[in-house]
């Protein structure tokens, strides 16, 4: 299978409008989409009837019952998009945990990017935090957050980098998904002398003429703002657990930038690149 875009499924709302980002991105770049729902792995482990035969066999039957249906409700999901898009989605149904998961269907299915839907943080979320986040900083691999909202093209991708340390030692990655976004990105280096004249890494040289650098330290505004006013689609970030904590880097916490006012898409790279 050629590289993937993997889209995790929950049957709500917000995950089919990740689908929908998707299989509209799979315009610009032929790729495949695996549309993953996950199954606990206790959903398992409660069926294992021990040694006694006839408990087993029950156990085994009520588990693939569970999985009939899963698979069921998964293809109806799926039906409405494949009808419009064809044959690029695939099901998939995997056993794990949503913070856990992502890393070995993604490395199976070869995935350059993985796009996720979100609600934002709202009721209890405010409490414990948003689950989105948690997921993206336990993955090496980059995601693309979206909310609930009509697809809109991205033209835009505003990049907020702390250094250009930070651009070259994710130059690799960006230029892994950059087939998917045909438009422009301004790059947005927040410290170091002569920004401006920095050079384009080799690994982003086929796209430097849509490359904007800039240099605009967030003291008084935060990311999100900044990304709007340039008129961006989309925002990007580094995910840094120890950068979430006191929100001054990017004038707004990382989960208030995943979950932000203007719905517009999130691009979250990992702070240490592994593709």
């Amino acid at each position: 299978m050629k590289k993937t875009l993997l889209v995790p499924v929950d049957f709500t709302p917000v995950s089919h409008e990740a689908l929908l980002f998707a299989c509209e991105l799979s315009k610009n770049h032929e790729t495949e989409i695996v549309a993953v729902h996950l199954l606990d792995d206790k959903i398992a482990g409660q069926f294992n009837a021990g040694k006694n035969p006839a408990l087993k066999k029950m156990a085994e039957r009520m588990y693939e019952e569970i999985m009939a249906k899963t698979k069921k409700d998964l293809d109806n999901f799926l039906s409405g998009l494949q009808e419009i898009y064809g044959n690029i989605i695939h099901p998939l149904i995997a056993h794990g945990t949503i913070y856990e998961a992502f890393n070995d269907v993604a490395s199976k299915y070869d995935s350059s990017l993985i796009i996720m839907g979100t609600h934002g943080i709202v009721g209890m979320q405010n409490v414990f935090g948003s689950i989105a986040y948690k997921v993206v900083v336990r993955t090496p691999y980059p995601f693309l957050i979206v909310q609930e909202k009509a697809f809109k093209p991205i033209n835009t991708i505003y990049l907020v980098f702390k250094d250009v340390n930070q651009m070259i030692n994710n130059a690799d990655v960006i230029n892994t998904f950059t087939g998917y976004f045909p438009g422009k990105y301004i790059f947005n280096i927040l410290s170091g002398n002569n920004v401006i004249n920095t050079v384009i890494p080799p690994s982003l040289k086929e796209i430097s003429d849509r490359i904007t650098l800039v240099q605009e330290p967030l003291l008084s505004k935060n990311a999100i703002d900044c990304a709007a006013a340039a008129g961006a689609d989309a925002i990007g970030l580094c995910i840094d657990e120890m950068e979430n904590i006191n929100g001054e880097t990017y004038g707004i916490t990382q989960e208030k930038i995943l979950a932000n006012k203007f719905k517009i898409p999130v691009l979250c790279l990992p702070v240490k690149a592994s593709l």
